[in-house]
Formats: C-alpha cells, sequence, structure tokens
C-alpha cells in the first residue's frame, strides 16, 4: 500500500500482533538510506491505519486518537516503542541528537526541535516519554501486553446447608451428628470466603477420628460431590519434613495448583487422612513424625504457603485462604481412662460413650499446636449391623446399586439371607463399609468373567 488517499480504503489493524509485525519492517529500514522513500510510505501507512483502527483491540491506537498526535510525536512514540520491544534501545539509538536526524525523515524540523528539545508534547507531559540528560525514554510503551486482569467473580453460586444436609443423607448412612457438624464446619468457610477479601477471619478446620470403614472419607468426598467443590484426598503417611527422602506436604497442593487464578487456589476441600500415624514418637522416611506434623501445621495455619519446584527449585506463593482442611484418623489404640474405665477406639472396637476431646489427641502424640488449628472436632462412630445393612441396599450409592449399574441390571435378586450373611461378616470383621464392598465384589465376581468392555484411551 502506498501513500492514502480519498479513494483508497484503509486497512484497520485487528490486532497489536499485525501492528508489531509492521512496525518491526519498518523499524528495520529506518536506518538504510536506499530504502528511504518506501520507509516514508510505509510510516505513513501504518499512522493512517493507527487513526482508524479500534482502540479497544490495539492500544497504540487508543493513544494516538485519544491525543491527536502529529508526525513527529508518532515517530517518537513509534520508533522508541517498537526499539524497547525489540530489546535494541541503547544510549546511542535514543541520544536527542541521533533521533533529531532520523525524525526529520519523518517530521518538519520545526515540530522536530520543539518537541525533542523542548519538550512540548503530551507525550512527556503525560510521562509517556522522558527526556533526561540528553537521552530519551519511553517509560509506557502501549505494545506491551497488558497486565492479566484479575479475574472477577463472573459466577456467584448459592448454597444452603439444609438442602446439603438432605442430599447428603441419601449417601451417608447414619452417623448423623458426626454430619451436622462436618456441614456447620463447610458452612462456616463457605461464610467467610463469601466475605470482602479485606475482611481478617481465623480459618477453621475439621478434625475427623473414628475407626476402620465408618466413612470419614466418604462423609468428605461425598459432601465435595454435593457442592461441586474440587477435592484433594492425601494420605498423610506418604509425606515428610522438607528436604528429605519422600513427598513434601505442599505435594498434596498441586492438583489445585492446576485450578489456581493469580496464585490463588480454588474454594475447595483437602481431606489429610492417617493422620493418627503421625503420632510423636514414631519415625517415618527417618524423619520424627512430629517435624511432619510441624509441616502440615505451617500449611493448614497459613494463608500464604511457598511451594518449591523439584527440578527448577523455582519458588511460589500460593494464597490458601479459600481451601478447607479436613484431617481424619482412626486413632484405633488410644486409650482415655474415666472413672477407672478404659474406654476409646480399640482393635476390639470397644467405644467410649463420651467426644473425645483435644487433650485427648495431644495425650495420643499430636502436637498442641496441630490440635490447636481445629475449630471442629468430630468423632465417628461404629457401624451396627442396622447401619451396614442400610448401607448394603442403599439404593443411591450402596455396594449392590453400583454393580447394577456397572453391569447394567435392570435387577438384581438377593435373598434375605445372603445379605444377613455379608452383615455380619463385614460386621465381625470390623472393616466397615470397605467390608461390605468386597463381599458384594465377590457376589458379582462370575457377571463380570461375561462382559464385553469398550473403553476410550
Amino acid at each position: 500500500m502506498t501513500n492514502t488517499n480519498k479513494n483508497t480504503k484503509i486497512k484497520k489493524y485487528t490486532s497489536r500482533t499485525e501492528l508489531i509485525e509492521q512496525l518491526t519492517r519498518w523499524h528495520a529500514k529506518c536506518g538504510v538510506a536506499i530504502r528511504q522513500a518506501e520507509c516514508v510510505e510505509l510510516f505513513k501507512e501504518i499512522c493512517a491505519r493507527l487513526k482508524k483502527t479500534n482502540g479497544k483491540k490495539v492500544p497504540m491506537a487508543a493513544l494516538v486518537q485519544q491525543y491527536n498526535l502529529n508526525d513527529t510525536e508518532l515517530f517518537l512514540l513509534l520508533f522508541l516503542a517498537i526499539s524497547q520491544l525489540l530489546r535494541i534501545i541503547t544510549p546511542s539509538t535514543c541520544k536527542v541528537t541521533a533521533l533529531l536526524q532520523t525524525a526529520q525523515t519523518f517530521a518538519s524540523s520545526k515540530e522536530v526541535l520543539e518537541t525533542l528539545f523542548e519538550g512540548k508534547s503530551v507525550l512527556f507531559s503525560k510521562k509517556i516519554l522522558v527526556l533526561s540528560g540528553g537521552l530519551v525514554d519511553i517509560k509506557k510503551n502501549p505494545l506491551l501486553a497488558p497486565p492479566p486482569l484479575k479475574a472477577a467473580c463472573t459466577a456467584r453460586r448459592t448454597f444452603s446447608a439444609q438442602r446439603v444436609l438432605t442430599e447428603l443423607n441419601k449417601y451417608v448412612i447414619g452417623q448423623e451428628n458426626a454430619k451436622r457438624q462436618v456441614v456447620a464446619g463447610v458452612f462456616e468457610h463457605l461464610a467467610k470466603c463469601a466475605q470482602s477479601p479485606r475482611e481478617s477471619f481465623t480459618k477453621n478446620n475439621i478434625f475427623i477420628s473414628g475407626p476402620t470403614g465408618c466413612g470419614k472419607t466418604y462423609l468428605c468426598q461425598s459432601l465435595a460431590q454435593i457442592l461441586k467443590l474440587p477435592f484433594v484426598h492425601a494420605d498423610a503417611s506418604q509425606y515428610t519434613q522438607a528436604g528429605y527422602t519422600g513427598m513434601s506436604v505442599g505435594n498434596m497442593l498441586q492438583p489445585l495448583q492446576l485450578l489456581a487464578n493469580d496464585k490463588k487456589l480454588p474454594l475447595s476441600i483437602v481431606f489429610i487422612d492417617e493422620i493418627d500415624k503421625l503420632r510423636e514418637g514414631s519415625e517415618r522416611w527417618g524423619v520424627s513424625s512430629g517435624n511432619v506434623q510441624a509441616e502440615l501445621l505451617r500449611m493448614i495455619e497459613s494463608r500464604l504457603f511457598m511451594t518449591e519446584d523439584p527440578l527448577t527449585h523455582k519458588t511460589d506463593e500460593w494464597d490458601l485462604s479459600k481451601v478447607l482442611f479436613v484431617v481424619g484418623g482412626a486413632f484405633e489404640n488410644l486409650q482415655v481412662k474415666h472413672a477407672d474405665k478404659s474406654v476409646g477406639f480399640t482393635q476390639a472396637a470397644a467405644v467410649r460413650q463420651e467426644p473425645l476431646s483435644a487433650d485427648d489427641y495431644i495425650g495420643y502424640g499430636m502436637l498442641p499446636e496441630f490440635i490447636g488449628r481445629f475449630s471442629y472436632f468430630v468423632q465417628l462412630r461404629p457401624l451396627e449391623k442396622e447401619d451396614l445393612r442400610r448401607i448394603l441396599l442403599n439404593p443411591y450409592n450402596g455396594p449392590i446399586s453400583q454393580y447394577k449399574k456397572l453391569l447394567h441390571l435392570s435387577t438384581a435378586i438377593i435373598r434375605p439371607e445372603m445379605v444377613e450373611e455379608m452383615v455380619n461378616r463385614a460386621y465381625e470383621r470390623r472393616l466397615g463399609a470397605r467390608g461390605l464392598q468386597q463381599q458384594v465384589g465377590q457376589l458379582f465376581q462370575e457377571q463380570f468373567l461375561q462382559q464385553t468392555v469398550k473403553v476410550c484411551l
């Protein structure tokens, strides 16, 4: 395209990238005398296109149109902006005397002298260009990509505790008091997250104890699914103190880091299981478990947490203010004496009537500082035969219901005596709902041997 006229349609820039490509070609020709005429024509074309381009798409065009820049101002802005972008601005290329000679190719000598030597331009008054010590420097480069905008809350969701509790009752059988406590703890966390970021609230976390198979993990997982929140399940026994063999506690945040926005982890639930394996006095990976508790404490109590990439050793700071931490453990050997009676969770499934207190967990070997970071202490009781029977036959997500879906069965005839036998075996072995799952799997084993399955890899 040559010098534009009234009969020539001016092509607008469609993007910042398109402008940069043409400016790069123009900049390469600026110092070549043999192409001077071509360079001037290209400069005029760029200026004409900028004056017609949508400023919302191309920030440079918005600047040109807002201040109605003359040819000298346009040259200085374009030349310095593209030079900076190409990383070739040096004292020799941005000296006023050096720019004077080049600028006179594109504008009148009078305008160039007034602009460069007297600084009479909106570019200088608005601090886009700066004159200092005989040098011209660009401070606000309109060619640079704008910083990423902080994501506004484009979607808000309303949570109802009563509706959540009603839905939770469909999937989690029994444990009525525990369900109410956990839902209350989660909704306290949601209420704090709903407040202005300027407000400062102490984080509440949840501590769950109960024998194997009573539903600690399943309760939290079901609640996260109902709320449609990201859920991370971590095994505390896999982690070690920073700097030692094994996984650092920060690794459990990796699934959430993929969903982070501007280093802010999303509203989510992190469930750390097997917390009782970290009692003081024990040793895992050659490191005191008490030290691992201290590492977890640092993460649970912090709003900002530093992690290090093991390959690049680059550190990142993550905002954990919307992450709810729930820890759980069986504490099977916890013995607390009340009135000369041994109570608590034992391998013989003896269950205390009174709820365990923070002092009980501290006496077991949990750090006082660690226990002090939890607002809710929830105790799940062992499952009785009636609980196991209801779980087995639960139409929503019970073991039999799951296998019916897997095998595409409209009905599954299970005789009452078979139900009782599975319930009795699970109760005797003290495996809770896991024991039921094992036995139902054995019941349908033969039918799986007759299946043909097509899976997308």
